[in-house]
């Protein structure tokens, strides 16, 4: 879930897994590894959403939300 989010924000901020790697200071590796199922630390998630001008907690909430209306529907 927290993957599938990074990769849909990356996306929509139009960058290159790279060019989110130099943007937050957290490693190219790492932010593939994320992508692709691997559970970061809060931390480091916060540097990556914060290089995108984006509040984590907001994006989770969101996400959150819409998964929680699919289930009652």
């Amino acid at each position: 879930m927290i993957g599938e989010l990074l990769k849909e924000q990356r996306l929509k901020n139009n960058l290159t897994q790279k060019q989110l790697a130099e943007k937050s200071g957290i490693s190219y590796v790492s932010i593939n590894r994320i992508e692709n199922g691997t559970s970061p630390r809060l931390s480091v998630l916060v540097k990556i959403f914060g290089a995108m001008d984006k509040a984590l907690s907001f994006e989770i909430k969101d996400r959150v939300d819409s998964l929680q209306d699919m289930v009652s529907n």
